[in-house]
């Protein structure tokens, strides 16, 4: 899919109503448009266009291991894994992009190996098949 990575430190991340605090220096946010390619094929009636369905949205963070929000994370997993419902997740970006999840769930969070002995960082993935995105910015 398509894959727009952002600057953690321009971009603010709402997950279920809470602020997602204490991102990793130097991690980068990734959202990954999961299916919605384009191809074009070849048929006896000449060139047609193939679009996948959408698929969905997926949404990587890294947070610092002493981040406040790992506990709300997991908690949040947890209760997903318990028959939870998903969540809605906001992620405005500087450039004045608003991405929303809807019904968006979380992942087990993955280890994020550093060169750094002082500090490591959590990784985190939600992932929605419901998504909408809207710039912000206003012309005129």
């Amino acid at each position: 899919g398509m894959r727009t990575i952002y600057n953690q430190a321009s971009t603010s991340i709402v997950v279920d109503g809470n602020q997602i605090y204490d991102l990793f220096e130097g991690a980068t946010i990734t959202y990954t448009f999961d299916g919605g390619e384009v191809a074009k094929t070849q048929g006896t009636d000449g060139a047609g266009i193939n679009i996948a369905t959408n698929q969905g949205s997926t949404l990587q963070f890294t947070l610092k291991e002493t981040s406040r929000s790992i506990a709300f994370l997991n908690n949040l997993r947890l209760r997903q894994e318990n028959g939870g419902l998903g969540v809605t997740v906001v992620a405005r970006t500087g450039a004045n992009i608003l991405l929303t999840m809807t019904n968006a769930y979380i992942s087990r969070p993955g280890q994020l190996a550093t060169g750094d002995k002082q500090m490591a960082g959590l990784q985190f993935t939600l992932t929605t098949a419901e998504d909408d995105i809207t710039n912000l910015t206003v012309e005129g």
